[in-house]
């Protein structure tokens, strides 16, 4: 057995024999289709016995049960079980998962996570500041000490703070009485009504998909790990930066993403008509003015090379979702030159574009650019749909 494809066997091998340090890489594996296909029922199976003591299990065993065909709504209410135990990471999620839909349950639980020193609680709880009573002594505490310790939105929050109506206290909500079912994104897809911008390629702006304290929950958790972007290239397998694409870029594979980001990438893949299982990680674009990504095409155009063993374990990158996570910069249109289009989404819009022609060969129409940013800087999220999910072989390896 050729060992560079044998990690999952050997991991598995592993756990039986009683090592428990093989259960969360093993899950891992299982979530990113590593070594064979993408096993949301395996991944629960392992984690399952780690779920009282160990908080990553908990957030990879809910990014799991989300995976499974309408499983959306079983996984948060696992997560709301995991933050009533007191897990103040699960306590953030819920709180900004549920912001908008159920307030007075997510009030309690990014208070309580802000109050144990939560600063993207802190950050969600002024989305609802600003479109209640006002900001309260105590939130105003926390997004002071937020600006103070550098967090990475602090501006924005700044600004949003001196423009808004100060208040006594925290605003007290009557009890939500909906469901969680409207959160499954399979159930908003089928309500969505994007607006058409091109027929071939097809390509539709979704307004107002993601929240406003979703957007910036995931550019506060990918922040972090944001490094100059470079260019891949699909033959070789290797990467490098080049003029071509002048951006920071991060990575977000599924065992990384915890419900928030895993909500964010199934509405994305439900934009294109499909779900998560056929998405590739998602990516965090950031450009600074100057930066900009240059005319390209997402799809493979060569077949040699890793180019051949990525269409060979998943097909086709078949279409593209990009969402705006902020707004308030100057230029950064998305623009398709051959077709004399532009976008520039408001904050929580998305553009999806197909970049395959009906026979699935690359469609050069679908060719598009970042424009150069001007003033300010531009974030989005980028995920990239294949047209399958990966293979008994898994997703092919890159080259170091």
């Amino acid at each position: 057995m050729d060992d560079t494809r044998a990690s999952r066997q050997l991991l598995q091998a592993a756990l039986r024999s009683g090592d428990e340090r093989a259960r969360l890489p093993l899950a891992g594996m299982l979530l990113d289709g590593r070594d064979g296909p993408i096993d949301p029922d395996g991944a629960i199976e392992v984690l399952e016995p780690a779920e009282p003591g160990n908080a990553i299990a908990r957030r990879m065993l809910t990014t799991a049960m989300a995976l499974r065909p309408g499983g959306f709504p079983d996984a948060v209410r696992r997560r709301l079980e995991h933050a009533r135990a007191g897990d103040r990471d699960a306590a953030v999620q819920m709180g900004v998962l549920l912001l908008d839909s159920h307030p007075a349950q997510s009030l309690e639980l990014l208070q309580g996570a802000a109050r144990q020193g939560a600063g993207l609680a802190a950050a969600a709880l002024l989305h609802h500041a600003k479109n209640h009573e006002g900001l309260w002594p105590e939130l105003e505490d926390w997004l002071n000490a937020l600006m103070s310790a550098g967090y990475p939105l602090a501006g924005p929050l700044k600004t949003a703070m001196a423009n808004m109506a100060r208040t006594s206290h925290a605003p007290v909500l009557p009890a939500d009485t909906d469901g969680l079912e409207h959160l499954d994104p399979a159930s908003r897809a089928a309500k969505a009504s994007p607006a058409q911008l091109g027929e071939t390629p097809r390509i539709q702006s979704h307004s107002a998909a993601v929240g406003h304290a979703l957007c910036d929950y995931l550019l506060a958790a990918a922040w972090p790990t944001l490094r100059r972007a470079e260019v891949f290239d699909p033959v070789t397998g290797r990467s490098s930066q080049d003029a071509h694409r002048k951006a920071y870029s991060a990575s977000i594979p599924r065992s990384f993403q915890d419900l928030v980001v895993a909500r964010i990438v199934a509405d994305m893949a439900a934009c294109t008509g499909t779900t998560t299982a056929f998405a590739e990680n998602l990516a965090i674009l950031l450009y600074y003015p100057g930066d900009e990504y240059k005319p390209h095409l997402d799809c493979f155009t060569s077949d040699e090379g890793w180019a051949g063993a990525e269409l060979t374990a998943q097909g086709q990158r078949r279409a593209t979702t990009l969402a705006a996570l902020n707004s308030g910069y100057e230029g950064g249109e998305t623009r398709f030159p051959r077709l004399d289009l532009s976008w520039r989404g408001e904050k929580g819009d998305m553009l999806s574009f197909e970049n395959v022609t009906r026979d699935g060969t690359p469609d050069p129409l679908s060719l598009h650019q970042g424009l150069p940013v001007t003033a300010g800087w531009k974030a989005l999220a980028s995920l990239w749909v294949r047209e399958q999910a990966p293979g008994a072989a898994g997703i092919a390896e890159r080259t170091s």
